[in-house]
């Protein structure tokens, strides 16, 4: 228990002492509500909802709300980069508002202030949505990308405080108790070790939803159009072939481009979908899987007619060749490009590609 608690809950036992000792002045004393919500917070007094004329909010409810919205919008504006670390997590709620969606926003603040609330004593307020564990973790909450380490974590009660100053709450006998209630969930919150990075999906975007350039009125995850633009930009630098670089990868590609020399983009669309399918299930995309051909039967000409020729080891490092030229063509990082090549040449994946 911290000092601040400490001398908050010495202060409230000999109030209630002397009360409990005094007969005399029971009648006069109203009852000790001994919650940090009532006693800090602003309790149930009932007051206007600036948020929702002609409504009442309970005081203490209004001010924790105040503050987790500043908390949000503090992380949403990013002035200065100072929350670039904590983007990733939020690309969902980002990417909505960003295209006038407010439904997850409203939600968030909801929860994050009945949590609040209900731990800090609020009677008329119940938290009813996931485990911590369970909220921050990827596979369980389609709404969160990445998992969160210590130092993201500091950084996020950072912008609770922050929020905090903005509604002008400054006391240490508020933000202590806040701040002891947010460690107290540190734990079952901080689900990665301080040497393991994000993945790969979630640094390209993660899993908010924004409009999908190449298709009108759809929706496309961000860190799959990433993918998506980088394995397109990929088939045209095979296709194009300029200069003649990529002189022994045409005869693998003769069906496909066949079909693109005659009007036929079907396989095309399909090769891409496929390949960035499978790119996307293989760096950390919980939303979307690879369902097409393993990747031996895939570039076996026996098992799949749209194949012709198996692959060498040469032919397999100039494809890659071709990824890195075309992830540079839509400024991929130096950094996650490296990744991308390892995982091209993972020992399972060229073992099941390279065939000659």
């Amino acid at each position: 228990m911290g000092q601040t608690m400490k001398m908050f809950m010495a202060g409230l036992a000999f109030v209630m002492l002397a009360a409990c000792n005094d007969d005399q002045k029971m009648d006069m004393i109203p009852e000790i509500d001994d919650s940090f919500y009532a006693e800090l917070f602003g309790g149930e007094v009932r007051v206007s909802d600036p948020d929702n004329p002609g409504q009442q909010v309970e005081q203490g409810y209004l001010n924790l709300r105040t503050v987790v919205i500043n908390t949000v919008m503090e992380i949403a504006t990013n002035d200065g980069g100072a929350y670039d670390d904590l983007q990733p997590y939020f690309s969902v709620l980002l990417s909505e508002v960003g295209r006038g969606e407010t439904s997850g926003f409203t939600t968030l603040v909801s929860d994050f202030t009945d949590l609040l609330a209900q731990a800090t004593g609020a009677k008329n307020f119940t938290y009813g949505g996931l485990s911590m564990a369970d909220a921050h973790d990827p596979a369980k909450n389609p709404r969160m990308n990445g998992l969160v380490n210590d130092s993201d974590y500091d950084l996020f009660i950072q912008a609770v405080v922050a929020g905090a100053a903005q509604a002008g709450i400054t006391s240490q006998a508020v933000i202590g108790p806040v701040g002891e209630l947010l460690e107290s969930l540190r734990g079952p919150i901080v689900q990665r070790g301080a040497g393991e990075q994000l993945d790969l999906y979630t640094r390209l975007g993660g899993s908010g939803l924004i409009e999908d350039p190449d298709r009108e009125g759809a929706l496309v995850e961000v860190g799959y159009l990433a993918l998506r633009q980088v394995v397109t930009s990929t088939v045209l630098v095979i296709a194009t072939n300029q200069g003649g670089k990529y002189d022994d990868l045409q005869p693998y590609f003769s069906v496909l481009l066949a079909e693109v020399g005659g009007g036929n983009f079907s396989g095309f669309q399909q090769l891409v979908k496929d390949f960035s399918d499978f790119l996307a299930a293989n760096i950390g995309s919980q939303n979307i899987g690879y369902g097409g051909m393993n990747m031996a039967d895939a570039h076996n000409p026996v098992a799949n007619a749209r194949m012709t020729g198996r692959i060498t080891a040469e032919d397999y490092d100039l494809f890659v060749e071709a990824v890195v030229e075309g992830a540079l063509e839509n400024g991929v990082p130096m950094e996650v490009i490296l990744e991308f090549g390892a995982i091209l040449n993972s020992s399972g994946l060229r073992g099941a590609i390279i065939q000659a």
